[in-house]
């Protein structure tokens, strides 16, 4: 989708604080170019409504009647031998029919459209916790410049009404696109997954070489204190001592001054299931502590600012 007017939102989260200054709001658009393996928003990857079931809540037959099954238009959900409902997501239209009727609240459409002026409605309502705290708005996804009209549409609406932007991107998007964006944006968050192109594409389907380019030219709009680099730290894919110090080097060579080493943890590995996906990289621990401070330190040789923990 890219109108300028209209967008798909999968969520708006509130009271943020890991995203940005002060307290935040968070717009997460639907819609992403990669498929990370690690990827904590599973329900963001593809553009379009989805249903997520959530079976933990379902009491399943006898003790519900399963109103899901007689709801569904498409005749999409049928109760298995377990007596908990199966989704055939090839007939699934995400029509919300089941949502509806669900005593348990164990069927959920996630993705839906908004028009900037909606958007900005639900920001609004969080201003005066921008002005105590020094917070603002913060776009993220998926990859919001998938949308990159209603995205920038959206960050300049906040800017004109002098609420503070951030932008959380892979940067897989256009020059141009990316440079109109962020020409609105107060705080910008470029993930780098990996600095070797085919390592890159192998763990998140693409290679990096327009994200890469894309960070090279970020100071011919940016200032260095308005970027910051963010990896995340994932055991076995990205954490050698190799791919750390080449990613640092990089950065440094930019003219950029901040990183962020994000830690891997394992808190959106169970939404795979919700959705029909799998979670490919199984059961490999949290990124250790201990791992993290070395790792810290090491890209602070560099010159580097890392600034983990530090809003």
């Amino acid at each position: 989708m890219k109108s300028a007017e209209r967008g798909e939102v999968f969520n708006i989260q509130r009271f943020s604080m890991h995203d940005g200054e002060g307290i935040r709001t968070l717009v997460f658009l639907k819609g992403c170019p990669l498929a990370c393996q690690w990827c904590s928003n599973p329900e963001s990857q593809k553009h379009g409504p989805e249903l997520g079931f959530i079976e933990p809540k379902c009491k399943g037959t006898p003790e519900c009647d399963a109103p899901c099954v007689a709801s569904c238009p498409e005749k999409a959900i049928a109760i298995s031998a377990s007596g908990k409902p199966v989704i055939y997501r090839d007939k699934c239209t995400a029509c919300g029919e089941c949502e509806k009727v669900c005593p348990e609240d164990a069927l959920k459409v996630v993705g839906r459209e908004m028009t900037v002026a909606e958007v900005m409605a639900e920001i609004e309502k969080d201003r005066m916790f921008y002005r105590r705290s020094g917070g603002g708005v913060t776009l993220g996804g998926g990859e919001p410049l998938m949308q990159h009209a209603f995205a920038t549409a959206v960050l300049k609406a906040a800017r004109d009404e002098y609420v503070h932007t951030a932008l959380e991107t892979c940067a897989l998007v256009s020059w141009e696109h990316f440079k109109n964006a962020i020409q609105y944006v107060d705080r910008l968050y470029i993930d780098l997954k990996h600095m070797d192109p085919k390592v890159h594409e192998e763990l998140t389907g693409q290679s990096n070489e327009v994200i890469l380019n894309n960070i090279r030219q970020v100071l011919t709009v940016k200032q260095p204190e308005e970027v910051v680099v963010r990896v995340p730290v994932i055991p076995g894919c990205n954490d050698s001592l190799e791919n750390i110090k080449a990613t640092a080097i990089f950065v440094a060579e930019q003219g950029l001054t901040q990183i962020e080493m994000m830690p891997y943890h394992t808190m959106g590995s169970s939404k795979y299931d919700e959705y029909g996906m799998t979670y490919s990289l199984g059961n490999i621990p949290a990124t250790n502590e201990d791992d993290m401070v070395d790792i810290r330190h090491l890209v602070e040789q560099y010159g580097l600012k890392e600034v983990t923990g530090c809003y």
